[in-house]
């Protein structure tokens, strides 16, 4: 498949066609506008997961397999839950033509380069799989998909086959427990006023020009720093976070933070933006937020610089609070050269405050 291009920013055609960048920070689905979608490294969840399960000595793969599950199902039901497509779905063609519809999804996702072996319907489907971008994610997407389909739970296979894998999934009775309990969640949302470079032919942030999307390989990379990128969803990282807390404790709250924090330094750091002269460090703090609405993180409404290097910032429809910590944290080294104890509180239903400052060699406390 070849999606069609942009002829100003180069942008597939169907992502503008898909997807709205309002206001206040956030990019949603024109199909319902519940739906959150963010542009993120497709690392961000699987070096979340291995710090944590190194960090705390066992695995937490679940956690993670069963959030992606559940957030994907939800999200492939609401774009199937119209009366018309309900009607064609009980049609074996039109279903196979949703199973495509998948596969073209993954692609335009960046998630995986994929095609069907054999699909039976209310049974089995298998595919052929290159460069998914976890396997156990990649499972969950494809499992909470056709879960979404078909109207009962299923179990995902993987099979090692040349370059690529074997995805078989298969109908099964029931679901674990923790499936139940991670249900998806829609925040309210607060306007805003940000207003983007967009490109006057698609509508798609001209900022995103750097993208590229590799449909034939199922990726799409950051040809800045040949980063592989994804354009998913953002409810299922809002739920694996909310959840790795709940079941492990207080004590992955830094561990994801710093996760974040390195992961965005790292960023900066082969941008080029790290160690700028003072007097490019302002309008540096300034080009860094503003990147924020691009990508679907949320919106930073208010800022404040005081001396001795405090940093208040209020992010509106921040797309995950712990994470926005460790961004923001990120930021503020690359401004001051020194590392931030970072501590934030919720100052109202959709908007969060954060409070930077430089950490002392002793510091604590939430976030730092």
């Amino acid at each position: 498949m070849r999606f069609r291009r942009c002829s100003i920013c180069g942008v597939p055609r169907i992502i503008g066609r898909l997807n709205a960048w309002m206001p206040n920070g956030t990019v949603v689905n024109l199909s319902n506008r519940r739906y959150r979608q963010i542009f993120y490294e497709a690392d961000l969840l699987p070096e979340i997961r291995r710090r944590i399960s190194e960090g705390l000595g066992f695995p937490v793969n679940r956690i993670f397999y069963e959030a992606e599950r559940n957030s994907v199902r939800e999200v492939v039901e609401g774009l199937l839950n119209n009366p018309a497509r309900m009607v064609f779905l009980r049609v074996l063609p039109l279903k196979r033509g949703a199973v495509h519809f998948f596969h073209q999804l993954a692609a335009l996702t960046g998630t995986a380069h994929s095609r069907t072996l054999r699909y039976r319907p209310g049974r089995f489907g298998e595919a052929y799989i290159r460069n998914p971008w976890d396997l156990d994610l990649m499972a969950a997407v494809v499992v909470g998909a056709f879960e979404a389909l078909e109207k009962k739970p299923y179990r995902a296979f993987w099979k090692k086959e040349g370059e690529g894998y074997i995805l078989r999934v298969e109908a099964t009775e029931s679901k674990p427990e923790i499936a139940d309990r991670l249900q998806v969640d829609y925040p309210p949302l607060k306007d805003g006023h940000f207003r983007h470079h967009l490109c006057p032919r698609c509508g798609v942030p001209l900022q995103l020009r750097h993208l590229e999307w590799r449909e034939g390989e199922g990726v799409i990379v950051d040809r800045r720093r040949n980063t592989r990128m994804i354009n998913w969803e953002a409810h299922s990282v809002r739920m694996v976070i909310r959840e790795l807390v709940r079941e492990l404790g207080e004590e992955v709250v830094p561990i994801i933070v710093d996760a974040e924090r390195d992961r965005t330094l790292r960023m900066l750091r082969d941008l080029g933006l790290l160690g700028l002269p003072d007097e490019e460090r302002g309008r540096l703090l300034q080009e860094m937020l503003s990147q924020l609405p691009v990508y679907g993180y949320g919106l930073a409404s208010e800022v404040e610089y005081t001396s001795g290097g405090i940093l208040r910032v209020w992010v509106d429809n921040p797309y995950e609070e712990l994470l926005m910590a460790g961004r923001l944290g990120a930021f503020y080294e690359a401004v001051e050269g020194r590392r931030a104890r970072i501590d934030w509180s919720q100052a109202g239903p959709s908007t969060v405050s954060y409070i930077l400052s430089p950490e002392k060699p002793s510091a604590g406390g939430e976030g730092a």
